[in-house]
């Protein structure tokens, strides 16, 4: 279905995950529109690779500090990575 630009679409308690399975970054900035107020935590994953019998696999985050800090960015990346280990 995708990303529609429709009125749920604004809803203020939503995570906005994307994904770029074709290339590998370590960094990633999201446009914005600074006259629309927006908080809404962004995610993005890249292309995951192998090095050294290790996958690895870019992720971007970006948030509002008032919303969250490193600490729960931690919590969330430990949690993550236990899934992946599952």
């Amino acid at each position: 279905m995708g990303i529609r630009h429709t009125e749920e679409a604004k809803r203020l308690d939503t995570i906005h995950f994307s994904s770029i399975p074709w290339y590998n970054f370590t960094g990633l900035t999201h446009a914005r529109h600074f006259q629309f107020k927006d908080s809404i935590p962004k995610i993005s994953f890249g292309k995951y690779s192998k090095k050294e019998g290790k996958l690895n696999l870019p992720i971007a985050i970006n948030l509002h500090h008032g919303l969250a800090d490193g600490y729960h960015i931690g919590q969330y990346l430990e949690e993550f990575q236990k899934l992946l280990n599952a």
